[in-house]
């Protein structure tokens, strides 16, 4: 009978959890990335709706505060990291990890995003010049 010896099993054992030891860091900081990107995703598209709002209206108008615009964001806005639908705040509340956050007034605004560390931001969205 032919078979693996003790010593050729404990080898690719050994080899096995050198791939692994690599390779599942790697995933982890990727599935981070993808959630940080994400977070950038819902900060575009709050900034989007504001921006049509300023557009829409005579002269330029943001929304004042949160309350204002969030049942005009889509059903997919959600924080990646929790999965929960409350995913954008106003300014004055405690930063949390994939949290949009929205400070505003009629004459500007500002969209800021939050990743897995909440003591840094990962962008600051504001509005450009508008010249018509």
């Amino acid at each position: 009978m032919k078979g693996f010896t003790l010593i050729e099993l404990m080898i690719v054992v050994v080899i096995i959890g050198v791939l692994a030891a690599i390779a599942i860091p790697n995933f982890f900081h990727l599935v981070n990335k993808a959630k940080a990107a994400s977070v950038v995703a819902n900060m575009h598209t709050a900034q989007v709706t504001v921006e049509l709002k300023a557009t829409s209206s005579v002269g330029i108008e943001y929304f004042p505060n949160i309350s204002a615009f969030v049942e005009y964001l889509p059903t997919n806005f959600k924080n990646p990291f929790d999965l929960s639908y409350n995913s954008i705040q106003n300014e004055d509340e405690d930063n949390i990890e994939g949290v949009v956050e929205y400070e505003g007034d009629a004459s500007t605004y500002s969209i800021t995003g939050y990743g897995m560390n909440t003591d840094s931001t990962l962008l600051t969205l504001t509005p450009a010049a508008h010249t018509f």
